[in-house]
């Protein structure tokens, strides 16, 4: 089997597609963000194209190691890994449908197909993309109300996003207690709330924030420092009782070395695009094991990304913390699926995982072509 072509088609609800068909007629679909899509549909067709189109996609591994070096220059990380990833993602859509198995059961078989789920939101991020400059992670009421629409959809594990970046360090702590103290409070004990802060802290805000934050019952603390500060975020993990993660900004198996053996989080959190896809996603999965650290992947999103990411994760014995699901940057559950055959959408706060082969996601060609932004 050939690769024979390769197409990014970006969406207009977020994703940017990238299918890959063979001369055998079995086609695979991955995904990144559509957001810098003018820059990753050249670098997806012409650049990673060149290098894959005459491989046999089933040679994952041979495939990953064609495209990392001769690319480097771009990376490690951002654009290169993100472009990376969703033709891997292709690929073992390939593979496992060549196999007739779903991914799950292609890669090693499943510890569980039921899987719990968290309700992941915020608000700051939409001021960003409509030209805000601040961010405002908005009022306990807004908050709240983002709450509400993920207890209504029958969530009981949540998320609160502030949204800070490092460039507005310490901007608003007390505003951020009362944030998290209100979605609390309406939410009740009965639901699990973390808190991510997105970098915005610096470690003595960090450590101080935290000990309040863990005395209100947060479920874990993520992200409190700038990614970069691991040697903080070591000072942050040895001050605090509860559960402090990071991991989703790095992109690489060694950077997760060092994540590890220098900041030591309670949780990893690998994002499958970041990193560059399954191939590399489950070497770090198999890193995280060996240091006897939890997994909670990061995967904001109700489409491909996530639905892969969660057969990666049900694959792992230990995967027993809530993954991560939303549909905000979707814009809405509806948006987030209509381009699918069948959609893996959560129910009481699961996920199920289908048993059709590959990843499951089946792309609808005239919902694909009715929704595609760059005719």
């Amino acid at each position: 089997m050939k690769i024979t072509s390769v197409e990014a088609i970006p969406i207009e609800s977020g994703p940017l597609l990238v299918r890959l068909r063979t001369d055998e007629g079995i086609e695979g679909i991955g995904e990144a963000q559509a957001r810098y899509w003018k820059s990753m549909k050249p670098f997806i067709e012409e650049d990673l194209g060149s290098i894959v189109i005459g491989m046999d996609p089933r040679d994952t591994q041979l495939i990953w190691d064609a495209m990392f070096p001769p690319t480097k220059w771009i990376g490690p990380g951002g654009m290169q890994m993100i472009c990376m990833g969703a033709i891997d993602i292709a690929c073992w859509d390939i593979a496992a449908k060549s196999a007739s198995q779903p991914l799950h059961r292609y890669m090693s078989g499943a510890a569980r197909t039921h899987l719990p789920v968290y309700w992941s939101t915020g608000i700051a991020w939409q001021a960003r993309a409509t030209g805000g400059v601040e961010g405002d992670p908005g009022t306990p009421e807004a908050l709240i109300e983002r709450m509400r629409e993920g207890r209504e959809a029958g969530f009981t594990a949540f998320k609160l996003r502030l949204e800070w970046m490092h460039q507005r360090q310490d901007v608003d702590p007390e505003g951020d207690l009362a944030r998290f103290k209100a979605c609390k409070e309406f939410l009740g004990d009965e639901c699990r709330l973390s808190i991510d802060i997105n970098n915005g802290y610096s470690v003595s805000t960090a450590i101080e924030q935290g000990l309040k934050l863990q005395d209100m019952g947060a479920a874990h603390y993520e992200e409190p420092l700038p990614q970069y500060d691991y040697a903080g975020l070591k000072q942050v993990v040895d001050a605090l009782d509860m559960p402090v993660t990071s991991g989703e900004l790095e992109h690489t198996l060694w950077n997760f070395r060092d994540l590890i053996e220098i900041g030591d989080p309670d949780i990893l959190q690998p994002d499958l695009l970041f990193v560059g896809g399954i191939t590399p996603l489950r070497k770090i999965f198999t890193l995280c094991e060996a240091f006897n650290k939890p997994v909670l992947p990061h995967g904001p999103g109700a489409g491909i990304q996530n639905a892969v990411s969660l057969h990666v994760f049900s694959t792992q014995v230990n995967a027993t913390l809530p993954h991560e699901y939303s549909w905000e940057f979707n814009g809405g559950l509806e948006n987030a699926t209509r381009i699918y055959e069948e959609a893996i959408v959560p129910k009481d706060g699961f996920v199920d995982l289908p048993d059709r082969p590959g990843h499951g996601l089946v792309a609808v060609g005239e919902a694909v072509e009715a929704y595609r932004i760059d005719k």
